[in-house]
């Protein structure tokens, strides 16, 4: 009796189907890190699956001239022949795929692309096709016990008390419109005018943009807000931009475009007055209970700080003592995993969401050279987490959305559906577990303790030499540098100086992130009682 052999391209067969021989699968080198597979599906199983299908047809299919499941095998194969081929074929096709990539044990990036058209179901003999893939970089991680951190000394102080307060007061602007001319933090109603060599005209009407870094139609305009202040209604602003390698329109990506910005209108940005008033509109007594609350509650705050700093220490550590190289063109496709990381870390901090637009726009800009060193970072920290044993389960996930909705004065059910919509709830998972995976690694590092002061001085040194060394290092490193070591600085600059973030936004693709960006509230203490709905609107 013959033994039963399991069919992993297949799954498991039914008790009563005879085994069928299992693919031939042949995997040779396609380029860095991509393999080429070919699978040899057997004419057994080619006949096997004929049978099926015209099997059912059999049973179901009405033949002039024939009772329901009378008519010929061969009036069926001549009246469905084409049909039932193409069915067949594309079946084999997508049960062989996943099992060819496992029986090869291969970590795969990404989905396969198969042209099915140009692959032939013979009448006799095997069916063969190829397809390539991306997989997975194989590498050793570095020393992961003693690495050498800094740990910076925070207080709370007035200064980062005001700029809390100033963050609160910047979420709760409002816009009046006004003859006056745009100023930067304004608003404008725009009608836009993209062209460009090899680029069709495209029309848009009615924008809502603020004056400050922005985007039109997926496309960074970091010179907006100069360009744009002092303009008035009937004026017009020329911009020229990039468009990003990773936008979606492939006819567009890469070239240069001239953007006409029309304005229509300008509405002038007003600013609540710390009083309070202002206390009592986010649920407070008096401006000294508010200013009371934010100082309770900065230590934690300060904690963060100082733990995500940390992290980023680690981080530029791992990317500049670990080496190996990436899939050509990876990056370029994984562009969108830069903004889901930035966005998710700006929200998870309740950052204004104007600036958060403005943040994505800058991002946007330079996605596609922080992608390779971003990617390269998630490959490191997954194989650490997986060596760690780092797992993440649906409590952690909801608690670390809880704590977004919190700095947003979002109700957390929503929020989760939001980021599940927008494909950007994986990357919440992806964050904790590395999040977790740097945490161990603190726990066995060397951390020394330094002030504030220090640090900025030190900073600023390091910022000198870099711009005199960077163009020395080699790609890879210079990479890790900017992606690892300069979010280090700004970030510890912001706990330094209480200064906004700057270029860092994580989020969905471009869409997901400026639609979620947009629909995210204006910051809460906690405290506040105002529902969803009352955010101020603010399209820009």
């Amino acid at each position: 009796m013959a033994e039963d052999t399991q069919q992993p391209e297949s799954g498991e067969q039914d008790d009563q189907t005879p085994s069928l021989p299992e693919n031939r699968v042949d995997v040779e080198d396609a380029g860095t890190l991509k393999k080429k597979v070919t699978v040899t599906v057997p004419r057994e199983r080619i006949d096997a699956k004929l049978d099926e299908v015209f099997g059912e047809l059999h049973q179901s299919v009405q033949v002039p001239g024939f009772r329901v499941g009378h008519a010929p095998r061969r009036l069926l194969e001549k009246r469905f022949g084409n049909e039932v081929g193409e069915d067949v074929r594309n079946a084999l096709v997508g049960e062989s795929v996943g099992g060819a990539i496992e029986q090869a044990e291969l970590k795969t990036l990404g989905e396969p692309d198969i042209d099915l058209d140009a692959i032939e179901l013979p009448e006799e003999g095997d069916m063969s096709f190829s397809f390539e893939v991306e997989v997975a970089p194989e590498f050793e991680l570095p020393e992961l016990e003693g690495i050498p951190v800094e740990k910076p000394v925070m207080e709370v102080t007035d200064e980062r008390i005001d700029e809390q307060l100033e963050q609160m007061r910047q979420s709760q602007a409002s816009y009046e419109a006004a003859e006056a001319p745009a100023e930067k933090g304004d608003a404008v109603t725009v009608d836009a005018v993209i062209s460009g060599e090899g680029v069709e005209e495209l029309k848009r009407d009615d924008l809502e943009l603020r004056v400050a870094a922005g985007q039109v139609e997926g496309i960074p305009l970091l010179e907006l807000p100069d360009k744009m202040e002092g303009k008035a209604a009937g004026d017009t602003v020329e911009l020229t931009a990039k468009v990003p390698e990773s936008h979606p329109n492939e006819d567009w990506q890469g070239k240069e475009v001239n953007i006409a910005l029309t304005v229509k209108q300008v509405r002038k940005r007003s600013l609540p007055e710390v009083d309070d008033a202002f206390a009592q509109s986010i649920g407070f007594d008096t401006a000294g209970e508010l200013r009371d609350y934010i100082a309770s509650g900065m230590e934690s705050r300060l904690q963060d700080e100082v733990q995500r700093h940390m992290r980023n220490q680690v981080c530029e550590y791992l990317l500049e003592n670990t080496d190996f190289e990436l899939p050509e063109g990876v990056a370029k496709r994984h562009s969108a995993r830069v903004l889901q990381r930035r966005y998710v870390d700006l929200l998870y901090r309740g950052v204004p969401r104007e600036q958060v637009d403005e943040n994505m726009a800058q991002l946007q800009a330079e996605a596609d050279k922080q992608a390779e060193s971003d990617l390269k970072l998630s490959f490191i920290l997954s194989k650490v987490a997986e060596q760690e044993g780092v797992e993440v389960d649906e409590a952690e996930i909801n608690a670390h959305i809880a704590q977004m909705a919190a700095s947003y004065g979002r109700r957390p059910e929503r929020l989760r559906q939001e980021l599940e919509s927008e494909g950007n709830l994986e990357q919440v998972a992806v964050t904790i577990k590395e999040e977790k995976a740097l945490d161990k690694l603190l726990d066995e590092a060397k951390v020394t303790e330094v002030s504030e002061e220090e640090l900025r001085k030190r900073q600023e040194e390091s910022s000198e030499q870099d711009q005199d060394t960077d163009d020395k290092k080699p790609a890879g490193k210079k990479a890790a540098k900017k992606s690892a070591g300069k979010d280090t600085s700004e970030k510890a600059d912001e706990a330094a100086e209480g200064k906004k973030a700057k270029k860092t936004a994580s989020g969905g693709a471009k869409k997901a992130a400026k639609k979620t960006s947009q629909k995210s509230s204006k910051k809460s203490t906690g405290k506040s009682d105002k529902k969803d709905d009352e955010k101020p609107d603010d399209k820009g």
